[in-house]
């Protein structure tokens, strides 16, 4: 298997005779479809937002009283700081 192409591995490549060669922006535009990320980003920052979102929903006091008691004491706090 080593030697399965000895014979031809130090042949000069000239190329393809009936095809021009592409430019380097021919080539990314025909490869740019197959992008496997395309709107991976986009996804990461709505989860971001949505978990930031969430956190918010989580701190806020739920009622009247939790809402009151935490007034209260953001008060006492800035009067003892």
């Amino acid at each position: 298997m080593k030697d399965d192409y000895k014979d031809i591995i130090d042949l000069p490549y000239n190329g393809v005779k009936q095809h021009s060669r592409i430019t380097m922006y021919e080539r990314a535009a025909q490869l740019s479809p197959f992008a496997a990320l395309t709107g991976h980003n986009d996804m990461l920052d709505d989860t971001a937002r949505t978990k930031e979102e969430a956190d918010r929903e989580n701190d806020a006091p739920k009622d009247f009283d939790d809402w009151y008691a935490t007034l209260m004491q953001m008060m006492e706090q800035q009067e003892l700081g």
